[in-house]
């Protein structure tokens, strides 16, 4: 596996990886910072309360795409008697499809701000989403791994 295309294609993945996690964390602000305006109206007696019931709505949304994502993900499989290219294509759909599920765990810290306003909960956002890239960063003993299962 000292191909210099093998190792091409596993950088492009890796940075995909990295530029996925940008992107999706900065979209959930944005969308959460967002709905968060329209969520607790300023009219209702208790807005923590008012809020709620749009919570739990998105929690199960959370849940039940979370399950999709899963799903989809583990049946993407490998098979050594594919060409090595259309493998790591499909190592790079699961890395995406596993991102995308992993990033998702970053939505309860940030509807926790919209409600407390307490800096720590963005900061426990990026600290886990961080985190969470790092660990699942993907790499070609990964790769390797991920083919002989």
């Amino acid at each position: 596996m000292a191909d210099p295309t093998y190792d091409e294609a596993i950088r492009r993945i890796r940075r995909m990886h990295w530029l996925h996690y940008s992107i999706q964390a900065a979209v959930m602000a944005a969308l959460v910072l967002a709905a968060s305006r329209r969520t607790a109206g300023s009219g209702a007696v208790n807005p923590q309360l008012a809020t709620w019931p749009a919570l739990l709505l998105l929690g199960g949304l959370l849940l039940l795409v979370g399950v999709l994502v899963y799903l989809v993900s583990s049946q993407i499989k490998p098979n050594l008697r594919r060409p090595a290219v259309e493998n790591l294509r499909l190592y790079k759909s699961r890395v995406f499809l596993r991102n995308s599920l992993l990033g998702l765990a970053g939505l309860p810290p940030l509807i926790t701000y919209t409600i407390t306003r307490s800096p720590i909960d963005l900061l426990f956002f990026g600290c886990l989403l961080l985190t969470l890239c790092v660990v699942m960063a993907p790499s070609a003993k990964t790769y390797q791994r991920w083919l002989i299962r």
